[in-house]
């Protein structure tokens, strides 16, 4: 996280560099089409949620589903059912654009780190943000303590994409699951939601929209971490959420 190989590219190549296509792909196991997006320019504007706006997210979330994606409130179902992993638990939220995770679990009780490239500040007590670098860097120094949870939903699938001026790592994703085993306690919980294929089989990069999952990556993902409960989120390409502990 703190000393990638990669580089940044920006704006991100609208096609992987030829030289990383066979691990991008994992030597063609998990094939390539062209849906091409570029955030990188979000990097330069700084995204402020006053008090007031966060508190208007943490009073919806008491009457509706907040969550800006198409979950059929499952998300916050999730969450309730594992409470005992995030009421006065120290949390990290990796990737955030609109911090309705992190209003969820506030009102469940936690304390929330939002780990994020770019520039957010999110205005609770109960809230912090720093970027993955910043983060990397306290880890280095034994200026962090470990997380109880981690949680993140819709953000791995990007890592390594260059989307969102992100390093271009063919092994991104895995590499961020991995910092996350890092920064958790031992026995302590991941709860990780990607796009899954609805054969549960095959598995596609979107360049540089996000990676659609099978078994054939999604074993990599959740290495390291046993998995408690799969909850099913999405159609089109459908999302599910794991909750996993760590081993």
């Amino acid at each position: 996280m703190a000393y990638s190989p990669y580089p940044v590219v920006l704006p991100p190549p609208r096609r992987p560099p030829t030289s990383l296509t066979a691990e991008y792909t994992i030597n063609g196991k998990c094939p390539i089409s062209i849906r091409y997006i570029n955030n990188s320019k979000k990097n330069a504007t700084r995204r402020h949620y006053l008090t007031k706006l966060f508190n208007i997210y943490l009073r919806r979330d008491n009457v509706t589903n907040i969550n800006s994606y198409r979950d059929k409130n499952v998300v916050k179902p999730a969450l309730i059912k594992y409470r005992r992993f995030i009421d006065g638990k120290r949390i990290a939220v990796i990737g955030t654009e609109i911090p309705w995770a992190e209003a969820m679990l506030v009102n469940l009780g936690a304390s929330v780190t939002t780990i994020e490239y770019t520039n957010i500040k999110i205005q609770h007590e109960r809230v912090t943000t720093i970027t993955p670098y910043l983060m990397a860097e306290h880890f280095i120094n034994g200026q962090a303590a470990p997380f109880d949870t981690a949680v993140t939903y819709s953000s791995l699938e990007h890592s390594g994409l260059g989307r969102y001026g992100d390093p271009l790592s063919p092994f991104g994703d895995l590499e961020a699951s991995a910092q996350v085993w890092c920064m958790v306690k031992p026995g302590g919980h991941f709860i990780l939601a990607v796009p899954v294929s609805k054969d549960r089989q095959n598995c596609s990069v979107v360049w540089n929209a996000h990676r659609i999952y099978g078994t054939v990556r999604l074993q990599h993902l959740t290495a390291n971490w046993r998995v408690l409960e799969e909850f099913e989120v999405l159609d089109g390409p459908k999302h599910r959420i794991y909750v996993l502990q760590k081993v």
